[in-house]
């Protein structure tokens, strides 16, 4: 297929996002440069999205906690599983450590997350900067 070394190229530079990357070689004519670094913009920028939107679920359940009397760890410690559909309780217990680390940074969509940790191989960023997207498409939709 056209572009399939570029796109080798790219995976090994840790840049899995084909769709985005084929429109990219074709607008700059092939070139893995350009389109790696176009790429890492694009993943630096979701980075922040992610982080943006931890620090305001971070801040939310603060002024939860404060309204309810409690603490966030108190609560967080409250709940001893994630509570998910039984056919992705066993991913959900492989993930554990993963989903505590993705709804400490706010992302409280458990199935949604398991699915993409399996895709991401359990990388919490990836799965992080994919859900931040879709948080904002939420947002987007919802004003």
């Amino acid at each position: 297929a056209k572009y399939s070394d570029e796109l080798a190229q790219l995976s090994a530079k840790g840049f899995d996002m084909p769709v985005r990357s084929i429109r990219l070689l074709n607008k700059f004519g092939g070139d893995v440069d350009i389109v790696a670094a176009r790429l890492a913009q694009v993943q630096a920028q979701q980075q922040r999205k992610a982080d943006m939107q931890a620090r305001k679920a971070a801040m939310r359940a603060q002024k939860q906690a404060a309204k309810e009397g409690t603490e966030p760890e108190a609560e967080a410690e409250k709940k001893t599983a994630v509570k998910v559909p039984a056919k992705f309780e066993a991913a959900a217990a492989k993930y554990s450590d993963e989903l505590a680390q993705l709804s400490a940074k706010g992302f409280d969509m458990p199935v949604r997350s398991i699915r993409l940790l399996n895709k991401f191989g359990g990388d919490v960023d990836k799965v992080a900067a994919r859900l931040a997207q879709v948080y904002a498409q939420q947002q987007r939709k919802a004003d």
